[in-house]
């Protein structure tokens, strides 16, 4: 009962009506956009997007995930640097049919290297080393009084502890996930390679290939990687039109079964990632960007949403030049299925050319 009772945050909020959320938020939303420095008529044609952002599901984060990014490459010779920043709450909660059983409840944290360079002239090379805490975390309470106030649904988070931490899939009797808290651990390895194969003018679009494999590094008991080499191939289009950059990607990855799976029946599944990014250019300096990316489930082997759903992301958020050859991005991402992945994530980055 405590559980379900509305804290001392969410008291104040009780006597408004839910038909008026929404304005609410718009009028927040208004409010914020008088805090952005001063609007440009016409700023400089400078790319900034899309968000570089990766599912945070701790399942899929151990297989080849391609980030969203622009078709245009890193001069030959030339390298680029970035740090990604990214934290989730996660709460998942499932039982099926077949001794089916997922609990993903707790908050992920993942750091990332991203190093680049040019091969040639329209063409680079990526490498993504990233690092993965998770931990009982501290969000519960917001994210709770957060849908409490909107009536969003609970999904299930009344029936957990708050702020604990559990992590596992099971089926059979059989379990085939978890994830080790508290401890700091390297994920698999992304190489990415991207070629430019047709450059932006007049109603053509850039158009780019890219083709990647996952270096099994991460460790497979841990739950940080699968163990395989994964692999992938996708396409790339960018168009630009005034102050708006319209990115997209669709990718196929061919994802590996950790051993964990085996005798289970269940298989990774392989599927495609769908990706859209829009920016509009505040002013010469700041960029405002949104996405989304549809990312293909664990498993179809699963006849539980906790597992067996795709998973989309909407991303939202800012990136602004904090030098002439370096930038800083900021933003949130949303499930709009809140079905497989994590109810919200943070994100943060930065990025210079060396």
């Amino acid at each position: 009962m405590a559980r379900r009772a509305a804290s001392r945050w969410n008291a104040p909020f009780m006597h408004i009506p839910r038909a008026r959320a929404g304005a609410l938020l718009l009028s927040f939303c208004s409010g914020g956009c008088a805090l952005l420095p001063e609007h440009s008529d016409a700023p400089a044609p400078r790319v900034r997007g899309p968000i570089p952002a990766r599912v945070q599901q701790p399942i899929k984060l151990g297989t080849l995930g391609f980030r969203p990014r622009s078709t245009a490459t890193e001069r030959a010779g030339r390298a680029s640097l970035g740090i990604e920043s990214a934290y989730s709450n996660i709460f998942l909660n499932g039982t099926g049919t077949g001794g089916q059983d997922v609990v993903l409840d707790a908050e992920i944290w993942t750091n990332s290297l991203i190093g680049r360079y040019g091969i040639s002239q329209c063409a680079d090379i990526e490498i993504d080393l990233g690092l993965l805490y998770a931990c009982s975390g501290f969000l519960d309470s917001a994210i709770e009084n957060w849908h409490s106030f909107l009536n969003l649904p609970e999904g299930g988070r009344d029936k957990r502890p708050r702020n604990d931490y559990e992590t596992h899939a099971a089926i059979g009797g059989q379990t085939i996930y978890t994830l080790e808290p508290y401890e700091i651990e390297l994920m698999d390895t992304p190489l990415v390679f991207t070629e430019r194969i047709v450059d932006e003018q007049g109603s053509t679009p850039a158009i780019a290939l890219r083709a990647g494999v996952d270096l099994p590094t991460g460790s497979e008991s841990s739950g940080t990687g699968n163990g395989g080499w994964d692999w992938g191939v996708g396409v790339l289009a960018e168009k630009t039109m005034g102050r708006w950059s319209i990115t997209g990607a669709v990718d196929w990855v061919d994802a590996k079964r950790p051993s964990s799976f085996e005798g289970s029946g269940v298989e990774a599944y392989d599927g495609f990632d769908v990706q859209l990014g829009i920016e509009y250019r505040w002013n010469d300096k700041l960029s405002l960007l949104t996405g989304l990316v549809l990312t293909p489930p664990v498993t179809r082997d699963f006849t539980i949403k906790e597992l067996d759903r795709e998973m989309l992301g909407l991303d939202i958020g800012a990136a602004w030049d904090t030098g002439p050859n370096s930038q800083l991005h900021i933003g949130f991402e949303e499930d709009l299925m809140a079905a497989s992945g994590p109810d919200i994530t943070f994100l943060a980055g930065w990025r210079i050319a060396l």
